[in-house]
């Protein structure tokens, strides 16, 4: 079983790729994220409008809602991998619901993708 973080359900939802992302689960954070992600492209990236982004953003969330949540996840412990690991509160959350959970890791992200392989089973979309 895999969990999915933000950057992996918005490729995998791009690429149309979506048989494996809905049989994984996500933690509630890439809800956040993943609205983040299209707000980034219109006020940073400036490369859809907003009304591009409602349409983007859409069906993100629709699968967002269909993937599962971890039943355990402990925000102590994010706490320490996050401080150990000098990452992001939101990417130690990630590695933590993995652990607890005894699932793999799945992420686009370079920095979570080389810290998650420490403690958990980590791959890329493209090694799905």
């Amino acid at each position: 079983m895999s969990l999915f973080d933000a950057s992996a359900i918005i490729n995998l939802c791009g690429e149309k790729k979506l048989d494996k992302l809905l049989q994984g689960r996500t933690i509630n954070l890439a809800f956040y994220e993943i609205g983040n992600a299209v707000w980034k492209q219109v006020h940073i990236h400036k490369k859809i409008n907003s009304e591009e982004a409602k349409i983007l953003l859409d069906p993100l969330l629709e699968i967002f809602s269909k993937l599962k949540k971890p039943e355990k996840e402990n925000g102590l412990e994010a706490l320490k991998i996050a401080t150990g690991e000098s990452i992001t509160f939101y990417d130690a959350s990630y590695i933590q619901a993995a652990i607890q959970n005894n699932l793999t890791l799945i992420t686009d992200d370079e920095q979570l993708y080389e810290k998650g392989k420490k403690y958990v089973k980590t791959l890329k979309t493209s090694e799905l």
